[in-house]
């Protein structure tokens, strides 16, 4: 009897232990099923996850970059289109003849002189005047003769700086009309022509005074067809 009563206490303690551990296997069922519902209701970004979107953004930057510049190209070019090709402009000619070295020597060799004598048409001395009498330098000369349709006129050095000065700035000036440019360009290269063959002692440069003074450097700017033989 005694026996029968053990056996059946030692049953009903396993029972009861059988019985604790299964309702503790269901305590963690029922855990990890809450906590899969907690991760489909939130569910987690790992570092993967976060360098793929990150990725995701930046090539959807790059393609609306893309985008805009292909329709930036598209405008460019239907501008293009629609725009009359223009001329490209040509340098003028006179801003190669005259370099700032070349104007900076001329204006030393025209302060070195005292005066030279100038022989052209009335008007090449009109247009010379007009040009540079506004200079700081201009003086009106005092001696101006006029024969056979020629101005003769003695010019100090001080007024030839002036006149280099005007008729260069003339010559460069993008609004004057190409005959004024190259009226100044005639001038200023007759000036400059004269003035250089002073600088090289050449003898055709000077011109001979009728009153015994020294010969004086001479400008002229008159282009005549050679003499015929008689």
């Amino acid at each position: 009897m005694r026996v029968a009563v053990e056996t059946t206490l030692t049953a009903a303690q396993n029972a009861r232990d059988s019985a604790v551990a299964a309702h503790a296997r269901v305590d963690a069922i029922h855990s990890e099923l809450h906590a899969l519902r907690e991760d489909l209701r939130h569910p987690k970004t790992d570092r993967d996850n976060t360098q793929l979107l990150a990725e995701l953004t930046s090539l959807r930057v790059a393609v609306e970059g893309w985008r805009a510049e292909t329709a930036a190209l598209r405008a460019d070019k239907h501008t293009e289109a629609a725009e009359p090709e223009l001329a490209t402009p040509q340098p003028p000619a006179q801003q190669a003849e005259s370099d700032p070295g070349d104007f900076e020597q001329l204006l030393t060799l025209a302060a070195r002189i005292a005066y030279a004598q100038l022989t052209c048409h009335r008007d090449h001395w009109d247009f010379l005047v007009a040009q540079s009498s506004s200079g700081q330098h201009f003086r009106l000369p005092a001696g101006v003769k006029e024969a056979n349709g020629l101005i003769q006129a003695e010019i100090s050095g001080r007024t030839l700086i002036a006149a280099l000065d005007a008729l260069r700035a003339t010559e460069q000036d993008p609004t004057a009309t190409l005959g004024t440019q190259r009226f100044a360009a005639v001038i200023y290269e007759r000036i400059g022509a004269a003035l250089r063959k002073v600088d090289t002692d050449q003898v055709d440069a000077h011109y001979r005074t009728s009153n015994g003074c020294p010969p004086v450097t001479h400008i002229i700017i008159d282009d005549r067809p050679p003499a015929q033989d008689s």
